[in-house]
């Protein structure tokens, strides 16, 4: 009997993990689902900004609250246009122009670069992509700081 209770609640367990997780992580990357910051006064000052290809105003939006998504480092005032484009057609429904825009604007849908640099992998353990210098043009870092030769390209 005991061991049936601690099976039971170990089930239990793993259950409200795998629901939990997939509940908080359900909106990265899905166009229908609406995201934790969601409200309804934001969301429509948010589509007045893209009607009107306001980007201060989205800008000012994504960055309140002292907040900074990656998708303000990518999404510029040049690119903006592009972005409203992703928006409208994931709102048509049509999700693979949406996906394609945001792919070409670097999104990538919360799924990073697939360069293999995720989690510090490819960089030697240290962030170290801007200081590879190859000023005679030989393929080989001349940063006299760096010991690891080639450095990211």
């Amino acid at each position: 009997m005991k061991k049936i209770t601690i099976f039971g609640l170990l089930a239990l367990m793993v259950v409200g993990i795998v629901i939990s997780t997939s509940i908080v992580s359900a909106y990265r990357g899905d166009y229908s689902i609406q995201g934790p910051n969601y409200n309804e006064e934001r969301h429509e000052a948010m589509e007045d900004a893209f009607e009107s290809l306001d980007y201060n105003t989205w800008y000012e939006l994504m960055a309140e609250n002292d907040r900074h998504p990656r998708v303000v480092d990518v999404v510029t005032e040049n690119n903006f246009e592009t972005f409203v484009q992703a928006h409208e057609a994931a709102e048509s429904g049509d999700y693979e122009t949406a996906s394609a825009l945001r792919a070409e604007l670097g999104l990538n849908n919360g799924n990073g670069p697939r360069d293999g640099t995720g989690f510090g992998k490819g960089q030697g353990g240290r962030m170290q992509q801007n200081n590879f210098i190859d000023a005679d043009k030989n393929g080989n870092c001349d940063n006299p700081g760096l010991r690891q030769g080639r450095g990211r390209r």
